[in-house]
């Protein structure tokens, strides 16, 4: 198969059947065994496609005359994306190919359509600006947002601040790194990576994070013997909120991939232990897998929803608790632009109820004086500052920690409204996160 039909399958997969678009391109990858340029091809093709999907479909709309099959209209929209955005190949080989899979996969009529709406569409170049339509439906569109979630982040934010949110989210994430200090210091790690062809710079708010700018990190020694864990640098924060002493017991509720768990269990040192509960067989599985590679030892991670902790600890037990939240990843819109194609209004409904249960049955397990932490990959104010706020209303022996902005890294001052920290994509570059810290009074 060539690039341009292993990016097609892939997008079909992730638009069709609605795969996940980093495992349809990891598998599609891996089934095609193309070369590394080929490979990074496909990439740019299926993310660039996906991040401006409603934009291309705005585009080609006009050109449709009755009803047009699903697959070509993916098809349709990843030429054009190709056309208007890369200049690696002629205009005219991409509408060619586009015409030879269409036929191949339709007949001779579905290439000839698809040929006749590429060579119309080539006649004026596509451009991102919509100048038809305003306001939050224009953004939406030209960031292909749906229009209820640029409205919903208007109200809450203002449409500065959800302007740049949606433009950033339209850019593709770099893969950030966390060094296993258990075994190596980042600075050693850095070198370590460039001997592998894997460059990086540092972290702009973890010290021991490293972003990637070029190379793979996970095919490399590096990567096999646990010296680093790939999670956002905005995801490495929970754990500085909660700030676990050395040799505490941590119960993490909801731990599952485990970057938060890891960091944690780290943190502790060999005498603490992190007690970790998801309710997916496979992400515990998972997470014991990175135990191992990491060379993580003071983990106890097993099947348990946080909503049945009482069968497993007494109520008041531990000095830290984890509550890393489901939510609607809004905060992560970029690393899974297919979402952007699928969220509904009602997913944040159904999710708020969920959150509120959790949090709950997890702060019965703080001692009096311990530490709570509640935090979220989202940028929803329903989800995050509203349901800690009704949450200490109803628990008056909880309070804000005192201690928490200290403990941040003081870039983030301005983060912070009403004790909470709210990162978004355009600050530093990381994914939209939400961490509160709450300390239970002391009787």
């Amino acid at each position: 198969m060539t690039a341009r039909e292993v990016a097609f399958e892939v997008l079909l997969s992730v638009i069709k059947d609605e795969a996940y678009s980093n495992v349809a391109l990891s598998k599609g990858l891996k089934d095609a065994d193309l070369s590394s340029q080929d490979a990074g091809l496909v990439a740019e093709i299926v993310y660039g496609t996906l991040n401006r999907y409603r934009l291309l479909q705005y585009k080609l709309n006009p050109h449709y005359q009755g009803r047009v099959k699903e697959w070509i209209k993916v098809l349709l929209a990843m030429s054009l994306y190709q056309i208007v955005y890369l200049d690696r190949v002629p205009t005219y080989a991409i509408v060619d190919e586009a015409t030879k899979l269409a036929t191949s996969r339709g007949g001779e009529f579905n290439g000839k359509v698809v040929n006749a709406i590429l060579r119309k569409l080539t006649e004026v170049p596509i451009k991102d600006s919509i100048e038809m339509e305003k306001g939050a439906n224009r953004l939406a569109i030209e960031t292909s947002h749906p229009t209820w979630l640029i409205r919903l982040w208007e109200a809450q934010f203002g449409m500065e601040k959800t302007e740049a949110m949606a433009r950033r989210n339209r850019e593709r994430a770099h893969l950030v790194l966390r060094t296993n200090l258990k075994k190596t210091t980042t600075a050693e790690l850095k070198g370590k990576l460039q001997t592998e062809d894997v460059f990086c710079s540092l972290g702009q708010i973890y010290e021991d994070a490293l972003i990637i700018r070029s190379g793979n990190p996970l095919n490399t020694d590096s990567f096999r013997e646990g010296l680093f864990y790939i999670q956002d640098e905005a995801s490495m924060l929970p754990a500085l909120a909660l700030a676990p002493e050395k040799g505490a017991r941590v119960l993490d509720v909801c731990a599952a991939p485990g970057g938060k768990t890891l960091h944690l269990a780290e943190m502790v040192g060999d005498t603490g232990v992190v007690y970790a509960h998801d309710i997916f067989d496979h992400k515990i599985s998972r997470l014991r897998e990175n135990m191992t590679r990491m060379g993580i030892t003071n983990v106890e991670a097993d099947l348990c929803s946080a909503l049945e902790l009482h069968t497993k600890y007494e109520e008041e037990s531990f000095d830290y608790v984890m509550v890393d939240a489901p939510c609607s990843g809004l905060g992560i819109l970029r690393r899974h632009p297919e979402a952007r194609l699928t969220k509904e209004p009602e997913d944040l409904d159904a999710i708020m109820d969920v959150q509120k249960k959790i949090l709950l049955n997890a702060s019965k397990f703080v001692k009096p004086g311990g530490r709570l932490v509640y935090s979220t990959c989202t940028v929803n104010r329903k989800e995050n500052q509203r349901q800690v706020e009704a949450f200490l209303n109803e628990n008056q022996h909880f309070g804000f920690d005192p201690g928490f902005q200290s403990r941040m890294p003081k870039l983030l001052e301005e983060n912070f409204e009403h004790e909470m920290l709210q990162l978004f994509p355009q600050d530093f570059d990381t994914d939209g996160f939400f961490i509160a810290a709450l300390v239970r009074k002391s009787k």
